[in-house]
């Protein structure tokens, strides 16, 4: 009677273990692939308000070159040099970006802004296309591996990689010099602005002042603050460069060392042809 007793408690404390072991697990991946789920709804759905956001930021820049266009400046932007606001509205690359007749044809801001650039129609309406035609490869690599649970593979790194690698900057289309002008037609910062110089740094050493306007660091055009201070961290430490300024719309050089230069920094509006 205790040997039976005793083995009936054995068997039945070693299934439920089992079973309940079993049960916890499959409990948990349940649990990990709603969470996947939720996850991935979740980056749909702020990839859709990206998007949105975009467009409207689109939008805004298009109904802000129109109000440059049209003898109304924003009192807020910032310029490297006030003289050639008027200039800036009376070149034609400049009237095209605000043309009534291009909106009653459909072309979008990034177009317009493009031909205020100087690059033509069929250019402009090309680079769109195909940037397009990438954003939308996108969109339905994100919905495909939502639906079928592999957004965070390697599969889907993969092919998110390929896209990336047939994505080519609007800048490096176009060149730096109607990239400026591109930016300008959009309204958007297109200078990088000095608003202060710490004693003693290389800057000050080398007579960069509060007010002047960073234009390239050694061979790179410098359209962000970004870009000047990625530029500072590349080539070889120490390594005198030249860094071409505007101050009170005049265009000089100075050398400084490869390095940090000692300043507070900040993105600005400039005329494309003023500096």
């Amino acid at each position: 009677m205790e040997a039976r007793v005793g083995g009936s408690a054995s068997a039945s404390g070693q299934k439920p273990g089992t079973s309940e072991t079993a049960g916890g697990g499959d409990r948990h991946a349940m649990r990990l692939e709603r969470q996947l789920e939720r996850l991935a709804s979740k980056l749909a759905t702020e990839t859709d308000e990206r998007r949105r956001l975009e467009q409207r930021l689109e939008g805004l820049a298009t109904e802000l070159a129109a109000l440059r266009a049209s003898g109304y400046a924003t009192p807020h932007a910032v310029a490297s040099n006030p003289e050639p606001e008027a200039t800036a509205r009376t070149t034609p690359a400049a009237s095209g970006a605000a043309d009534p007749a291009d909106a009653r044809e459909g072309i979008t801001t990034m177009e317009r802004a493009l031909v205020a650039a100087g690059v033509d129609t069929a250019a402009a309406a090309d680079i769109k296309r195909r940037r397009d035609e990438l954003a939308l490869s996108e969109i339905y690599l994100r919905d495909l591996a939502t639906r079928e649970g592999w957004m965070d593979t390697p599969r889907f790194a993969e092919e998110m990689a390929e896209i990336e690698r047939q994505r080519t900057s609007i800048r490096d289309e176009i060149g730096d010099e109607a990239y400026d002008r591109y930016l300008a037609a959009l309204g958007h910062p297109n200078r990088v602005a000095v608003d202060e110089v710490l004693l003693e740094s290389p800057a000050a050493v080398a007579g960069l002042q509060a007010g002047d306007v960073v234009r390239r660091y050694a061979d790179v055009r410098i359209f962000a603050p970004n870009e000047l201070v990625t530029a500072t961290r590349g080539g070889v430490a120490g390594e005198t460069v030249r860094v071409e300024i505007v101050r009170q719309g005049r265009r000089f050089e100075i050398e400084v060392p490869r390095g940090p230069l000692g300043v507070r920094i900040a993105a600005s509006q400039g005329d494309p042809d003023g500096g």
